[in-house]
């Protein structure tokens, strides 16, 4: 991904590059739930998947308990999914591949520290 991000990210412009990702992984998501939904509605999770849209849709569930639930939907679609494929994308127009890829493996470090400085996590 990144190297073919390389050829791509000189060429076009991160908005357009994160767009097009993220929806590409939207539909796939949405195909493969109702692939699991309608092929196989007898198993755990085409079960649990049909339970789940069943309690969203029941009356049972009031409004005021779904606004949590939709922030986080809002904040995870929004923030740690579209924000960084554009980051990504942006960060890629001036960086190589090789670069890029050595900074994605100090990932877990800053994740430790910034869990440890934080949230006062330890190993």
């Amino acid at each position: 991904h990144v190297v073919r991000l390389d050829t791509y990210a000189k060429t076009t412009t991160p908005l357009r590059l994160a767009a097009c990702k993220a929806t590409t992984e939207a539909v796939q998501t949405i195909a493969l739930v109702f692939l699991l939904i309608t092929a196989f509605p007898t198993t755990d999770l085409g079960s649990e998947i049909i339970h789940y849209r069943d309690a969203i849709t029941s009356t049972s569930i009031s409004p005021s308990a779904l606004w949590p639930a939709i922030g986080a939907c809002f904040w995870t679609g929004w923030v740690t999914c579209a924000y960084t494929i554009y980051a990504q994308s942006y960060g890629q127009r001036r960086v190589s591949p090789t670069d890029a890829n050595l900074i994605y493996t100090t990932q877990p470090l800053f994740s430790a520290l910034f869990a440890y400085g934080l949230l006062g996590e330890r190993l």
